[in-house]
């Protein structure tokens, strides 16, 4: 008897916790929508807790107007004068062994000649001539408009 009504018991918990923890993610993936802003300022509006919800709604919102404002402004860019060292002449740059010309030998290529083998004479191994195809005929689906329609 003790066993039954504490599996129940373990149960309903369960399904307490389960729903609890359903209601929290719904809640966060709600608070993750494009729309949560207003979506929340709606639902605060009729609450006690209005004024508190709106001024921190209102301060949020005056916070990333005035971010929007100082990265547009001239003044947090800074431009300084970056300036290179000076070139200067290297060994390698004056050895003219990196710099030769590259001299290439040409070569012709001879193919071998084709010989004809005994295996390219022999008719049999070929299509003859002699061969004919059937004629080609005109089916009902070639000329149906029902299957040639756009």
């Amino acid at each position: 008897m003790k066993t039954e009504k504490a599996m129940k018991t373990k149960t309903n918990f369960r399904k307490a916790v389960l729903r609890s923890v359903a209601v929290v993610v719904s809640f966060v993936l709600v608070s993750f929508t494009v729309s949560a802003q207003e979506f929340w300022k709606k639902v605060l509006t009729h609450s006690s807790f209005n004024e508190i919800a709106l001024a921190m709604v209102e301060t949020s919102a005056r916070e990333a107007e005035a971010a929007d404002l100082s990265v547009n402004n001239a003044s947090w860019y800074s431009f300084d004068k970056a300036f290179d060292p000076a070139l200067e002449m290297e060994g390698w740059m004056t050895t003219e062994n990196y710099f030769e010309i590259a001299t290439f030998s040409f070569q012709n290529e001879v193919d071998i000649p084709l010989k004809m083998e005994s295996w390219m004479l022999d008719e049999n191994l070929f299509y003859s001539h002699k061969m004919q195809e059937e004629p080609l005929e005109v089916e009902d689906w070639m000329t149906s408009a029902d299957f040639w329609t756009i």
